[in-house]
């Protein structure tokens, strides 16, 4: 193993000078301007319906990639529309999503029952909270994506 004698006179393994080096221009790039990277997004909106056809008019719509470790989402209108927006732009960045539908906790109905508050069942089934069994899609693609409505189906 070769050696090298720091400033003070002790001797400092190269394989360790080689790590401080590495880890030193490895924080060279992060910054603490508070800057969100850019990345490159394409609109996104649709809708989404409940089984009778009609919009369901509360909650949220997200969607999920987790192979890139992130989640795109937006509150529904009460028309049941969406556009996705994040800190990265209006949209998604060109992919193929897995989608869930989550309720609204501010918009949800409560009933008193024993002194204490419920939420009101979920007009849709459960199976839709979840991206990895809602059997819903995306596939966002480099233009503006108009998507077909996702209809939550009993």
């Amino acid at each position: 193993m070769f050696k090298v004698k720091s400033p003070r006179g002790r001797i400092v393994p190269r394989c360790l000078l080689a790590a401080a080096t590495i880890a030193i221009a490895a924080l060279q790039g992060c910054s603490e301007s508070g800057e969100v990277p850019t990345m490159k997004t394409y609109p996104v909106k649709g809708s989404v319906k409940l089984a009778d056809g009609k919009p369901l008019a509360s909650g949220v719509v997200v969607f999920a990639a987790p192979e890139m470790g992130m989640e795109f989402s937006s509150p529904l209108g009460d028309d049941g529309s969406f556009v996705l927006r994040s800190s990265y732009g209006d949209g998604a960045p060109e992919g193929t999503y897995k989608v869930r539908i989550e309720r609204d906790p501010s918009k949800a109905d409560s009933q008193a029952r024993g002194g204490r508050k419920s939420a009101a069942p979920a007009p849709y089934p459960a199976k839709y909270g979840d991206e990895s069994s809602s059997g819903l899609t995306a596939a966002v693609k480099p233009a503006d994506n108009a998507l077909d409505p996702f209809v939550l189906v009993k």
